[in-house]
């Protein structure tokens, strides 16, 4: 597929939408296991029909993962994410696209995912570089000011680079908390993508 399918394809709505309600579960490897750290695995299109479209988990300080660059745009907001490719496997390479993750992956200047993240990338492990906790709300919201920009991207106008810092992400976080707190109605705690009753600043951690 070519990269002007990957910039102005229809955006994923949230997991919890795509969940038909349910909560993300946990993987058997929690964030509460001593000497670990809270990360989340990103479901690819073909497992999100057998499985939540992600869930939390849990990696050791040592996971190759810490040693991935950090994306433009989560750099650019200072929310230092990296990932790491777990090794899905499928007949079908369509079953291996993974959209929220091509839309993390985006450049600041072009709009485009680098070739590799745009199609076939199968299921991702996602994790904070500076190994502190990520929540699975704090990787939607970093998901969704990416498609955001993305929207910015389709009025022809450039780059929104008044959008590539952390204070415009943070007023904009603002705004989609409290959407959400009035759309969402988990009451999982702060590892239910779909509980936004308490959740905090992704700098906040």
């Amino acid at each position: 597929m070519g990269q002007t399918g990957h910039r102005f394809r229809k955006r994923n709505p949230p997991p919890a939408a795509l969940q038909s309600g349910a909560p993300a579960t946990a993987d058997p490897v929690t964030g509460s296991t001593p000497g670990s750290i809270q990360a989340i695995t990103v479901r690819c299109d073909g497992e999100r029909a057998r499985f939540t479209p992600w869930s939390v988990t849990s990696v050791k300080a040592d996971h190759p993962i810490f040693s991935n660059f950090v994306p433009p745009i989560p750099r650019l907001i200072e929310v230092p994410l990296v990932f790491h490719r777990v090794g899905s496997q499928s007949a079908d390479r369509a079953d291996l696209d993974n959209q929220v993750i091509t839309y993390l992956h985006i450049d600041s200047e072009s709009g485009f995912a680098p070739p590799s993240w745009q199609s076939h990338i199968g299921t991702v492990l996602v994790a904070r570089k500076d190994q502190k906790t990520l929540r699975p709300q704090h990787l939607e919201g970093v998901w969704m000011y990416c498609d955001h920009i993305l929207d910015l991207f389709g009025d022809g106008e450039g780059a929104p680079t008044h959008m590539y810092r952390r204070q415009a992400f943070e007023e904009w976080w603002k705004d989609y908390c409290k959407e959400q707190k009035k759309l969402r109605r988990g009451t999982g705690g702060e590892n239910d993508p779909d509980d936004w009753r308490a959740v905090q600043s992704p700098y906040v951690t």
